[in-house]
C-alpha cells in the first residue's frame, strides 16, 4: 500500500509483543508506519525471575503487604524492560493496562478500556493472540485475544462520553502457533487452524534478538533468546522459504482485484533446491 498504516500489537504479558511480532513491528516502524503496543497484564506474578522463580523455592512467601510491594516493584522493572525493547524497534507508544496476571478474564472494564484506546489510536491493523490458543478457556493468551475481539466490536459503535468516532480495523492478524510446536495435550488436537501469513524478518532478526535480551526479568536474555528465535522464527522461516519469519493467522479473508502473488513466492518458485537451502541456512550470530 502507498499510504502509511497504523498498527497496534496487543499482548497479554510484557514479552508477548516482542517474541510474537517484534520483527514485524521493526519493519513497519522503519517504513514510517505508526506502531504502538498494549500490554494487558503486569506479568509479575507468573513471568518474573524473582517472584515466580525465587519464591517457588522459598520456605514461605512474604506477608501480603510485603508481597504486594514486591510485585509492584517487579512490575515497574518489567515495564521499563518493555520500553527499552520498544525503543530498539523504533516504537514510542506502549500502553500498560497493569491487570493482575493471576487470572486474566474478559471483563467489562478491560473491554471498554481497550475499545476507548482503539477509537483514540485508530489502528488499521491489530496484532494479538489467537483466541483459541491452548484450551481457549484458561490460557491468558487466548483470553487476551478474546478481549481484543470484544473491544473491536464495542469500538465499532459510538459510546456515550467518548467523542472519538467509531473504529473498524481493516484486518486482525493473530500470532501464529509456534512453528516448531508439537501437539502435546487434548486441546491442541482441535482446530485445523494454520499460519497463512509469514513476515520475513531475516534483516531485522538482530533487532528482535536485542529486544529479547532486554527482557532479563522474563528469563529471555542470552541463551534463551537465541534458542527461541532459532526454534520458532527459524521454523517459521523454513515454512516460508526464508531464514527467519514470524507467522500469523488472518481473521478475515481478503478481497483483491487481481490474484495475489507475493514477491517472495515468485523468488522461491524460481530458485533451485540448493539456492533455497542456502537462503534458509543463515543463523543468528552468537556473541
Amino acid at each position: 500500500m502507498s499510504e502509511s498504516l497504523r498498527i497496534l500489537s496487543v499482548g497479554a504479558h510484557p514479552a508477548d509483543i516482542f517474541d510474537q511480532s517484534g520483527g514485524t513491528m521493526a519493519h513497519h516502524a522503519a517504513r514510517g508506519d505508526y506502531v504502538g503496543c498494549v500490554v494487558l497484564t503486569h506479568g509479575a506474578r507468573v513471568h518474573d525471575k524473582v517472584i515466580s522463580d525465587e519464591m517457588h523455592h522459598a520456605s514461605e512467601v512474604p506477608p501480603a503487604d510485603e508481597l504486594k510491594s514486591l510485585m509492584a516493584e517487579r512490575s515497574d522493572v518489567k515495564a521499563e524492560e518493555a520500553r527499552k525493547a520498544c525503543n530498539l524497534l523504533g516504537v514510542e507508544d506502549v500502553y500498560f493496562f497493569g491487570a493482575d496476571d493471576a487470572v486474566l478474564l474478559v471483563t467489562d472494564e478491560a473491554v471498554r478500556r481497550l475499545a476507548r484506546l482503539f477509537r483514540e489510536l485508530k489502528p488499521d491493523i491489530i496484532l494479538t493472540h489467537f483466541p483459541k490458543e491452548g484450551d481457549g478457556l484458561t490460557n491468558a493468551h487466548a483470553i487476551a485475544g478474546q478481549i481484543v475481539l470484544h473491544a473491536m466490536a464495542l469500538a465499532s459503535g459510538v459510546y456515550p462520553g467518548d467523542r472519538n468516532p467509531p473504529l473498524s480495523a481493516a484486518q486482525v492478524f493473530f500470532f501464529g502457533p509456534g512453528a516448531a510446536a508439537i501437539p502435546r495435550n487434548v486441546w491442541q488436537s482441535e482446530g485445523g487452524y494454520y499460519n497463512d501469513v509469514f513476515i520475513d524478518i531475516t534483516d531485522v532478526v538482530d533487532k528482535k534478538l536485542a529486544c529479547l535480551d532486554c527482557l532479563v526479568s522474563q528469563g529471555y536474555g542470552g541463551v534463551y533468546a537465541r534458542k527461541r528465535i532459532e526454534t520458532s522464527d527459524g521454523a517459521f522461516g523454513m515454512s516460508g522459504g526464508v531464514a527467519y519469519a514470524e507467522g500469523f493467522i488472518s481473521l478475515n479473508a481478503e478481497t483483491h482485484y487481481y490474484l495475489p502473488v507475493t514477491e517472495r513466492a515468485m523468488i522461491n518458485a524460481r530458485a533451485s533446491d540448493h539456492e533455497r537451502i542456502e537462503e534458509t541456512s543463515y543463523r543468528v550470530p552468537v556473541d
